[in-house]
């Protein structure tokens, strides 16, 4: 099993027009979705349906990018789970898959490439003053790789190596591209409050603080280089070597040491012990629309209520501005970077064996243009910053439809994260213990149409918002599965539609209460 991690490892890195969605719109824009909602806007932290929600742990990945397909005859899905078939496995049981099985798609433009996930930890979410005011402490473990304007040529050598027969024997001029992978931890507090209550008319804001803990970067810069590819006589010219003509490249590593270190304590996560850190804000605003109200509205001690259990709008629009920050990597103790103007170097399939972890790779690519140590290491890496906005529709009673759009704010040509823009449309069936969704998407830019199916049963959740390609269904450019564990409590009901007022004393003090004589 821990060889086919490997292997999806490696698919998720070199396919090139495939994509897994970074938001779960079929699971996390309802309800009762409690944390997970609050990574789409943190206003919704506040009237909740819960009183106190748990999420216990819950993970996704995803990866896009634009220059190649998933052409495998087993699905993903049947990789993930260690299904295939023993005609695609070798005598030891290991999944072959070739690069072939990688279908390119050729036209002459620069490359871009967006993979990773996160891990949602323990987090919680509680209401205050009848949940007028809410409040979320969660924690999560993001991963991300992103590559941008990479010229289709370089692209094509990351994806297929200097195995791909279109590539033997050609020279390659004016090569450019950014790569850059980031694994990081999150602190996170949310906040949220309701602004205005006028019956019909209803708002609510939040905004969520992050602590960003930097456990591993990788990044590399080429810039206007030139290379060859040519039999490596070393090897009776069965394999095949990098010639660099000119190599303008930059490039900087994290030790492995960074995230092998790392402890819980005040010094990682609020001081300078990681090898980056920083922080990051998201803000939002909902508005919901309530005509009927009355439905809704009950008397309480002589002061009129609102059923906390339901939900009352006709209509909610949210909007948010998510992921503002970036991590800053600057402690010399794990960082090594260089930067290299060369000519005439070559990069030989022997010299980059048998490496000893990152700083192993590091010093295999100084050793290969001719270089040695490291330069003063200080960059940063920016937050997958976007706009979000919904607007969620209420069709007949726990029958709804969202509509999501999220846009990437970030630069294509930034050092850093992004997000993926996409749009969805998305039915769904809820009931406080269970719910089904049929999220419906133009995903990967606005670029690959998507059919999916997500559900919420008890505490699991599940789903994936490209059925399709987790089936392999017509060569897919897209996969995506999410899955976790939450819980809560819901909010009461009234007990009595109107209550009476004053109180009725409790039995026991009617009992030694004095009576009034007539």
């Amino acid at each position: 099993m821990s060889k086919n991690l490997l292997l999806i490892g490696g698919i998720i890195l070199g396919i090139s027009n495939s994509a897994f969605s970074q938001h779960l719109q079929g699971i996390a824009m309802g309800n009762y979705s409690g944390t997970q909602a609050l990574y789409h806007n943190p206003a919704f932290v506040a009237d909740s349906r819960y009183s106190v929600y748990v999420n216990v742990v819950g993970t996704q990945l995803y990866t896009a990018n634009s220059g190649v397909r998933y052409n495998a005859p087993y699905s993903f899905l049947s990789l993930i789970t260690n299904q295939v078939s023993s005609e695609h496995r070798n005598e030891k049981g290991a999944v072959l898959f070739p690069r072939a099985y990688l279908k390119e798609r050729l036209n002459g433009r620069d490359k871009w490439l967006n993979a990773g996930g996160d891990t949602r930890l323990p987090s919680i979410m509680f209401g205050l003053f009848k949940n007028r005011i809410g409040v979320g402490l969660s924690t999560r473990v993001r991963y991300y790789v992103n590559g941008s304007g990479i010229t289709e040529n370089l692209a094509r050598l990351l994806s297929k190596t200097t195995r791909e027969p279109g590539l033997q024997g050609g020279t390659f001029t004016d090569q450019s591209g950014k790569l850059n992978v980031n694994a990081l931890g999150e602190l996170a507090m949310t906040v949220g409050g309701v602004v205005i209550d006028n019956e019909t008319d209803f708002l609510k804001v939040g905004i969520t603080i992050k602590r960003l803990i930097g456990l591993y970067n990788a990044n590399a810069e080429v810039r206007n280089s030139s290379y060859s590819i040519e039999p490596d006589p070393a090897w009776a010219n069965r394999r095949h070597l990098i010639v660099g003509d000119q190599i303008n490249v930059k490039y900087g590593i994290t030790k492995d040491e960074a995230f092998q270190n790392f402890r819980p304590n005040v010094s990682w996560l609020l001081g300078n012990m990681a090898a980056g850190r920083g922080w990051g804000i998201d803000v939002g605003a909902v508005y919901e629309y309530r005509p009927d109200i009355n439905k809704y509205s009950y008397t309480e001690k002589g002061v009129r209520m609102h059923d906390a259990s339901k939900n009352k709008y006709l209509y909610r629009v949210a909007v948010s501005l998510t992921d503002v920050g970036r991590v800053h990597f600057n402690n010399p103790t794990y960082l090594l970077q260089q930067e290299v103007n060369t000519s005439g170097s070559i990069l030989r399939y022997d010299d980059f064996q048998r490496l000893q972890g990152s700083e192993g790779a590091f010093n295999a690519v100084n050793s290969a243009f001719g270089v040695t140590g490291s330069q003063t290491a200080d960059f940063h890496s920016t937050l997958p910053m976007a706009f979000q906005a919904s607007v969620d529709y209420n069709i007949q009673p726990k029958v709804y439809v969202n509509a999501l759009w999220v846009q990437n704010l970030v630069p294509q040509g930034a050092m850093g994260m992004k997000a993926e823009s996409m749009l969805s449309v998305t039915p769904r069936y809820e009931h406080k213990w269970y719910e089904i969704s049929v999220p419906v998407s133009i995903m990967n830019r606005y670029s690959s149409p998507a059919i999916g199916l997500a559900m919420r049963a008890g505490p699991l959740w599940l789903g994936t918002d490209h059925l399709t390609g987790l089936l392999n269904i017509g060569n897919p450019k897209s996969f995506n599965l999410y899955f976790g564990i939450s819980a809560g409590l819901f909010r009461r009901p009234p007990e009595l539609a109107n209550k009476c007022w004053p109180a009725e004393k409790s039995w026991l003090r009617r009992i030694f209460s004095r009576r009034d004589s007539f």
